[in-house]
C-alpha cells in the first residue's frame, strides 16, 4: 500500500489551533466593517420606508382603459389629490356618463388599495427617522474606556 492510497482510506483528523487570548485582543474583527450596526440597518429600513412610501403616495394610479383592441390605461390621479375627473374623462375621450362614473369609481378603489401601503409606510419610515434623531445612541466601548471620572 502506497502512502496515497493509505491517506485515501484513514478517517481525516483536524485539531484545533490552540490560540493565545492575547491573539484575539489584537486582530480586529474582520466582519465589523462591512456589518451594519443595529442603529445603521433601523435608519436604513426608515429610510427606505419614508421613500418607498412617498413614491408611492405620489405617483399616478393607472386603471386599463375601454378599448379592448389596444393595450392602454387610464390616468386616475395619486393619493394625495384623489381622482381627477377631468383627467379621467380626457383620457377616456367620447365616453359616456355612466362609463365616467364607473371609472371614477374604479379609480377610487384603485387609489384606496394604493393608499392602504403607501402612507402607512411613510409614516413608519418618518417615526422610524423621529426616533432615530431623538433617541440616544449607547457610548462604544472605546468611548467608555476613554472617559475620565473626576
Amino acid at each position: 500500500m502506497t502512502p496515497d492510497q493509505r491517506t485515501a482510506t484513514e478517517p481525516t483528523e483536524l485539531l484545533p489551533v490552540a490560540a493565545s487570548p492575547g491573539d484575539q485582543a489584537q486582530q480586529p474583527d474582520p466582519l465589523a466593517r462591512i456589518t451594519l450596526t443595529p442603529r445603521r440597518f433601523a435608519s436604513l429600513l426608515a429610510g427606505a420606508g419614508l421613500l418607498l412610501g412617498l413614491v408611492l403616495g405620489l405617483a399616478p394610479v393607472h386603471v386599463a382603459s375601454l378599448d379592448e383592441a389596444r393595450a392602454s390605461s387610464v390616468s386616475c390621479g395619486n393619493t394625495v389629490g384623489g381622482v381627477e375627473t377631468p383627467l379621467l374623462t380626457q383620457d377616456l375621450g367620447d365616453a359616456g356618463p355612466t362609463v365616467v362614473a364607473t371609472y371614477v369609481g374604479t379609480c377610487q378603489e384603485a387609489i384606496g388599495t394604493r393608499l392602504v401601503f403607501a402612507w402607512p409606510m411613510f409614516f413608519a419610515g418618518m417615526i422610524g427617522v423621529v426616533w432615530l434623531g431623538v433617541v440616544r445612541r449607547e457610548p462604544l466601548p472605546e468611548q467608555l474606556a476613554g472617559v475620565q471620572h473626576a
